[in-house]
């Protein structure tokens, strides 16, 4: 059987190796993300020849997620068999690594979709032009708040704060009804990415929207690789009009040199996925659930 240990910032660049071979890399299992949700998580990491594995939860409700490397080259069906017992659950598995496991695997599986966490993937070109009458609203309410013109100012390590300080701005907006478990699991995951921000250098970026040299939002992003990034935060001011979808627009203009970005799954939540979908993904990396039986 292989050893977890706690995700450590030791590991970081060993795991990155991983992750960069992957056939398929969703956002939820980059460093910065696993890093992130830690708290929530428990995540735990064994590195094993080519793969390193991952863990999620408490001992007696623990769950696996997708395994990171080369995945054309273990025998999944021996790796499975003498790793994991009977009822072992693999959790947010993308549909390239579940459809090489079930050609190997030698037994039986039972596999469930998990539409809630499908990834949004868009083309840049497409998120920064918004063109046509598939875009109109976005278009129109980005344009609004731009020609009231604005200032952005890249997030580094002397404006933290000032990130943390809007942070909460946003929290008591009238807005955000409910201090909810998820809204409040992502402060303290915001919060700890912002204090690792030096460390997870160069792949992390952001920006600070401002109008009138107010904060009205900010992106914390990703670059993943060299042709695809992640949002993984973005907050704006529900009173500004057009700062959401003007804060999407101009991150964007700011990494035209990128051609994908992952803009995350939508939990289920219905506004988001209708948010999500209106903004014309040209794909997902879907997931899914498997349990050896």
């Amino acid at each position: 059987m292989v050893e977890f240990q706690d995700l450590s910032l030791e590991i970081k660049d060993k795991y990155q190796i991983c992750y960069q071979a992957g056939a398929q890399k969703s956002s939820d299992t980059s460093f910065i993300n696993l890093w992130a949700w830690q708290e929530k998580y428990q995540t735990q990491v064994a590195f094993d020849k080519d793969l390193c594995w991952l863990k999620f939860g408490k001992e007696s409700e623990k769950v696996y997620g997708s395994p990171q490397g080369d995945w054309q080259k273990p025998d999944w069906n021996k790796a499975l068999k003498t790793q994991f017992s009977k009822g072992a659950r693999f959790v947010h598995i993308p549909e390239k690594l579940l459809n090489i496991i079930k050609k190997q695997y030698q037994g039986d599986l039972m596999v469930e979709e998990d539409r809630d966490n499908w990834e949004y993937l868009y083309h840049i070109s497409d998120l920064i032009a918004l063109s046509g009458e598939i875009y109109r609203n976005q278009r129109k309410l980005s344009n609004q708040f731009i020609q009231k013109g604005y200032e952005i100012e890249e997030i580094n390590e002397q404006n933290l704060q000032e990130v943390r300080f809007f942070q909460q701005q946003w929290l008591s907006q009238p807005q955000v009804k409910e201090k909810t478990d998820l809204l409040q699991n992502e402060n303290k995951a915001i919060d700890k990415v912002l204090a690792g921000w030096k460390i997870f250098q160069p792949q992390i970026f952001g920006i600070l929207l401002k109008q009138d040299g107010k904060t009205v939002g900010y992106t914390i992003a990703e670059k993943q690789d060299a042709d695809t990034l992640i949002i993984h935060f973005e907050k704006a001011l529900y009173e500004v009009r057009g700062a959401y979808p003007a804060l999407n627009r101009i991150t964007l203009q700011n990494n035209a040199e990128y051609k994908i970005v992952n803009r995350e799954q939508d939990l289920g939540l219905e506004g988001l996925r209708r948010a999500k979908m209106e903004y014309n993904p040209f794909g997902f990396i879907k997931k899914y659930n498997f349990t050896l039986l």
